[in-house]
């Protein structure tokens, strides 16, 4: 006996689209690859009573086309009745005017948030900006509904909530400190964003004391020139976001050097690159297309990277706090 189908309000299909449609969130893992050793040679002489008469093929283009046919129309009829699970009721929670109102006039402190899961050999990579100020969902919540949504199993919502939590005392006392607007702070980026086997590459220079533009607006401006698709918005501002914090921190330490070679013309600051040899090909956008393989490659190295900055900047927080002591300790005996 088939399933009752249920009204389509009632009824929900997301998980199933988002998993097995062309999205970006739902990287599946490569398949291995065998070598060319366990495969079979065909002998075509072997096959002596072949007849490649006209009209055979013909008949074989005809049956072929009418199996072809009749395959998609079948696969696109089951297609069209799969029937998706009854929809659960989110449990939004009810805030008072006084509530909206506060959390609408405090100020929005964006911090980026990265989430990594691994689920029936498929890896969850979302990206999304966290407001440091949000008073009316929490990591908890949000996990709950994600989980929800995207049909997740019931332990994935403490890892999704505490992988949230942890970026955000990651980034709390960075995001509050604020740079001097007095002066410019120019820096190079070196912008690399990868989605739906895409690659997204781009050098910018960019002033860490200017509010004028935001990571963005740049977005929006590069997926508009470069005509791609509305994914890319959310995930090159999120990389932007990345790389201007990194930096920023950086600079906060001391270790942002002095001048920056962004082969600027004249003795400018920025406008015209001065490039003879390669007329500013470093400076230009480019988009090309990858295999699996080369995907599942680069977020292995960027993953590798990310690890050796964070054990960089730890190891250099340690000398440098080493080193305070040691001071305080030779002013303790001075005194004395």
């Amino acid at each position: 006996m088939e399933k009752p189908v249920l009204p389509q309000g009632l009824s929900t299909n997301f998980y199933n689209r988002v998993k097995h449609e062309q999205t970006a969130l739902y990287i599946s893992a490569a398949p291995t690859r065998s070598t060319k050793r366990t495969k079979n040679v065909v002998n075509y002489a072997e096959y002596e009573d072949l007849n490649f008469d006209d009209e055979n093929d013909t008949n074989y283009a005809e049956d072929g086309y009418s199996n072809y046919a009749s395959n998609n129309h079948g696969d696109a009829s089951s297609s069209n009745n799969f029937q998706g699970k009854l929809a659960a009721k989110t449990k939004h929670l009810n805030f008072t005017e006084y509530e909206l109102n506060f959390n609408s006039v405090n100020e929005e402190i964006l911090i980026p948030i990265r989430i990594n899961l691994e689920h029936n050999s498929n890896r969850i990579v979302d990206f999304f900006m966290w407001n440091l100020n949000e008073t009316l969902i929490t990591p908890e919540q949000f996990a709950l509904i994600t989980c929800q949504d995207m049909d997740l199993p019931n332990s994935f919502q403490n890892q999704i909530a505490n992988s949230i939590k942890s970026q955000i005392e990651e980034y709390t006392n960075l995001v509050t400190i604020q740079l001097p607007k007095d002066i410019d702070i120019h820096v190079v980026i070196e912008l690399s964003c990868n989605l739906d086997k895409k690659l997204y590459e781009d050098r910018v220079e960019w002033d860490l004391t200017n509010d004028m533009i935001t990571p963005e607006a740049f977005a929006k401006y590069v997926v508009m020139d470069l005509g791609l698709s509305l994914e890319f918005l959310p995930a090159i501002a999120h990389t932007l976001h990345e790389s201007i914090l990194k930096l920023k921190k950086d600079c906060i330490d001391g270790r942002l050097p002095q001048e920056i070679y962004n082969q600027s013309a004249f003795g400018y600051e920025a406008g015209v690159r001065l490039d003879h040899e390669t007329l500013g090909a470093s400076w230009v956008p480019s988009v090309e297309e990858l295999s699996q393989w080369e995907i599942e490659k680069r977020e292995i190295e960027k993953e590798r990277n990310i690890r050796r900055l964070k054990r960089e900047s730890m190891r250099i927080d340690d000398s440098s706090n080493k080193r305070r002591s040691y001071r305080r300790r030779y002013d303790d005996l001075e005194i004395r």
